[in-house]
Protein backbone atom coordinates (compact mmCIF):
# COMPACT_ATOMS: atom_id res chain seq x y z
CA UNK A 1 0.00 0.00 0.00
CA UNK A 2 2.67 2.29 0.61
CA UNK A 3 4.15 1.58 -3.05
CA UNK A 4 0.79 2.26 -3.97
CA UNK A 5 1.29 5.89 -2.10
CA UNK A 6 4.40 6.79 -3.26
CA UNK A 7 3.96 5.73 -7.05
CA UNK A 8 0.44 8.05 -6.91
CA UNK A 9 2.63 10.96 -5.33
CA UNK A 10 5.31 10.91 -7.42
CA UNK A 11 2.92 10.50 -10.77
CA UNK A 12 1.49 13.68 -9.46
CA UNK A 13 4.45 15.39 -9.18
CA UNK A 14 5.82 14.41 -12.62
CA UNK A 15 2.38 15.38 -14.09
CA UNK A 16 2.67 19.40 -11.70
CA UNK A 17 6.22 20.00 -13.38
CA UNK A 18 6.00 19.10 -16.50
CA UNK A 19 2.37 21.12 -16.97
CA UNK A 20 4.42 23.75 -15.18
CA UNK A 21 6.82 23.94 -17.81
CA UNK A 22 4.57 24.42 -20.81
CA UNK A 23 2.76 27.69 -19.28
CA UNK A 24 5.55 30.36 -19.63
CA UNK A 25 4.10 33.10 -17.15
CA UNK A 26 2.59 34.99 -19.61
CA UNK A 27 -0.99 35.28 -20.03
CA UNK A 28 -2.64 34.48 -23.25
CA UNK A 29 -4.38 37.48 -25.10
CA UNK A 30 -7.23 37.23 -26.91
CA UNK A 31 -7.36 35.73 -30.54
CA UNK A 32 -6.70 38.30 -33.16
CA UNK A 33 -9.67 38.99 -35.85
CA UNK A 34 -11.32 41.61 -37.74
CA UNK A 35 -14.31 40.95 -35.24
CA UNK A 36 -12.21 41.17 -31.58
CA UNK A 37 -10.30 44.02 -33.26
CA UNK A 38 -13.65 46.00 -34.49
CA UNK A 39 -13.38 49.20 -32.40
CA UNK A 40 -11.98 52.25 -32.11
CA UNK A 41 -8.67 53.29 -30.92
CA UNK A 42 -7.11 56.83 -29.59
CA UNK A 43 -3.35 57.51 -30.54
CA UNK A 44 -1.11 57.43 -27.71
CA UNK A 45 2.55 56.76 -28.93
CA UNK A 46 4.78 57.44 -32.33
CA UNK A 47 8.35 57.10 -32.93
CA UNK A 48 9.85 56.22 -36.07
CA UNK A 49 13.94 55.94 -37.55
CA UNK A 50 15.08 55.79 -40.83
CA UNK A 51 18.59 54.53 -41.64
CA UNK A 52 19.72 55.63 -44.76
CA UNK A 53 23.03 54.45 -46.23
CA UNK A 54 24.75 55.27 -49.68
CA UNK A 55 27.46 54.30 -51.30
CA UNK A 56 29.84 57.54 -52.09
CA UNK A 57 33.31 58.08 -53.05
CA UNK A 58 35.42 56.49 -50.59
CA UNK A 59 32.80 55.07 -48.30
CA UNK A 60 28.93 55.24 -47.18
CA UNK A 61 27.02 58.34 -45.88
CA UNK A 62 24.94 57.45 -43.52
CA UNK A 63 21.89 59.82 -42.79
CA UNK A 64 19.32 58.77 -39.76
CA UNK A 65 16.06 60.56 -39.28
CA UNK A 66 14.16 60.21 -36.31
CA UNK A 67 10.73 61.27 -35.28
CA UNK A 68 8.54 61.32 -32.35
CA UNK A 69 4.81 62.38 -32.24
CA UNK A 70 3.33 63.71 -29.07
CA UNK A 71 -0.17 66.37 -28.45
CA UNK A 72 -2.04 63.62 -29.96
CA UNK A 73 -5.63 64.96 -28.97
CA UNK A 74 -8.75 63.01 -30.77
CA UNK A 75 -6.28 61.39 -33.30
CA UNK A 76 -7.69 57.89 -33.62
CA UNK A 77 -8.37 54.81 -35.88
CA UNK A 78 -11.45 52.86 -36.29
CA UNK A 79 -11.11 49.54 -37.42
CA UNK A 80 -14.67 48.08 -38.63
CA UNK A 81 -15.12 43.85 -38.67
CA UNK A 82 -15.59 43.61 -42.33
CA UNK A 83 -11.43 44.77 -43.03
CA UNK A 84 -12.26 48.52 -43.82
CA UNK A 85 -10.07 51.33 -41.42
CA UNK A 86 -10.65 54.50 -41.12
CA UNK A 87 -8.19 57.38 -39.34
CA UNK A 88 -8.11 61.08 -38.37
CA UNK A 89 -4.67 61.46 -36.90
CA UNK A 90 -3.83 65.25 -36.09
CA UNK A 91 -0.19 65.48 -33.66
CA UNK A 92 2.93 67.19 -33.40
CA UNK A 93 5.85 65.25 -34.73
CA UNK A 94 9.80 66.57 -33.93
CA UNK A 95 12.17 65.39 -36.32
CA UNK A 96 15.73 65.47 -36.12
CA UNK A 97 17.94 64.66 -38.99
CA UNK A 98 21.29 63.80 -38.55
CA UNK A 99 23.59 63.57 -41.19
CA UNK A 100 27.34 61.61 -40.94
CA UNK A 101 29.63 63.94 -38.79
CA UNK A 102 27.05 67.12 -38.80
CA UNK A 103 25.22 68.51 -36.12
CA UNK A 104 21.59 67.70 -36.21
CA UNK A 105 18.45 69.46 -37.98
CA UNK A 106 15.67 69.50 -35.72
CA UNK A 107 12.07 70.52 -36.97
CA UNK A 108 8.67 70.32 -35.79
CA UNK A 109 4.97 70.54 -37.71
CA UNK A 110 1.84 69.07 -37.32
CA UNK A 111 0.91 66.48 -39.40
CA UNK A 112 -2.68 65.83 -40.07
CA UNK A 113 -3.81 62.05 -41.88
CA UNK A 114 -7.42 61.74 -42.72
CA UNK A 115 -7.29 58.08 -44.90
CA UNK A 116 -9.77 55.26 -45.39
CA UNK A 117 -8.74 51.89 -46.37
CA UNK A 118 -8.71 48.02 -46.15
CA UNK A 119 -6.93 45.94 -43.53
CA UNK A 120 -6.25 42.20 -42.74
CA UNK A 121 -4.94 40.33 -39.76
CA UNK A 122 -3.36 37.09 -38.98
CA UNK A 123 -3.20 35.34 -35.79
CA UNK A 124 -0.74 33.09 -36.34
CA UNK A 125 1.76 35.58 -37.20
CA UNK A 126 0.06 38.53 -35.13
CA UNK A 127 0.11 41.27 -38.06
CA UNK A 128 -1.91 43.31 -39.49
CA UNK A 129 -1.59 44.48 -43.19
CA UNK A 130 -2.95 48.06 -43.97
CA UNK A 131 -2.99 49.19 -47.47
CA UNK A 132 -0.63 46.44 -48.48
CA UNK A 133 1.91 47.20 -45.56
CA UNK A 134 2.36 44.56 -42.96
CA UNK A 135 3.33 45.45 -39.31
CA UNK A 136 3.71 43.08 -36.22
CA UNK A 137 1.16 43.15 -33.34
CA UNK A 138 3.20 43.08 -30.36
CA UNK A 139 0.52 43.86 -28.04
CA UNK A 140 -3.60 42.92 -28.43
CA UNK A 141 -5.58 43.01 -25.76
CA UNK A 142 -9.01 44.76 -24.04
CA UNK A 143 -7.12 48.05 -23.87
CA UNK A 144 -4.17 48.00 -25.58
CA UNK A 145 -2.83 47.86 -29.34
CA UNK A 146 0.69 48.41 -30.47
CA UNK A 147 2.16 48.04 -33.33
CA UNK A 148 5.72 48.25 -35.32
CA UNK A 149 6.57 48.19 -38.84
CA UNK A 150 9.56 47.66 -40.77
CA UNK A 151 10.62 48.68 -43.93
CA UNK A 152 13.35 47.65 -46.35
CA UNK A 153 14.38 49.11 -49.46
CA UNK A 154 17.46 48.66 -51.86
CA UNK A 155 18.10 50.79 -54.95
CA UNK A 156 21.10 51.67 -56.85
CA UNK A 157 23.27 51.85 -53.96
CA UNK A 158 21.10 53.02 -51.49
CA UNK A 159 19.57 51.16 -48.62
CA UNK A 160 17.04 52.71 -47.08
CA UNK A 161 15.53 50.98 -43.65
CA UNK A 162 12.32 52.54 -41.64
CA UNK A 163 11.27 51.24 -38.36
CA UNK A 164 7.92 52.62 -36.52
CA UNK A 165 6.36 51.70 -33.54
CA UNK A 166 2.72 53.10 -32.86
CA UNK A 167 0.46 52.55 -29.76
CA UNK A 168 -3.67 53.25 -29.61
CA UNK A 169 -5.49 52.85 -26.01
CA UNK A 170 -8.96 51.54 -27.26
CA UNK A 171 -11.98 53.77 -26.43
Amino acid sequence: MKNLKFILVLAISVMAISCGNDDDGTPAGPTLTPALLEGTYTLTFFESQEVIEEEVTGGTATTTITAEGDTFGSSNIVFNANGIYTTNFQYRVTTSTQLENNEPTVTTEITSISDTGSYSVNDDDQTITIDGGTGDVTLFNDSQLRLEFMEVDVEDGRTSTFNSELRFARE
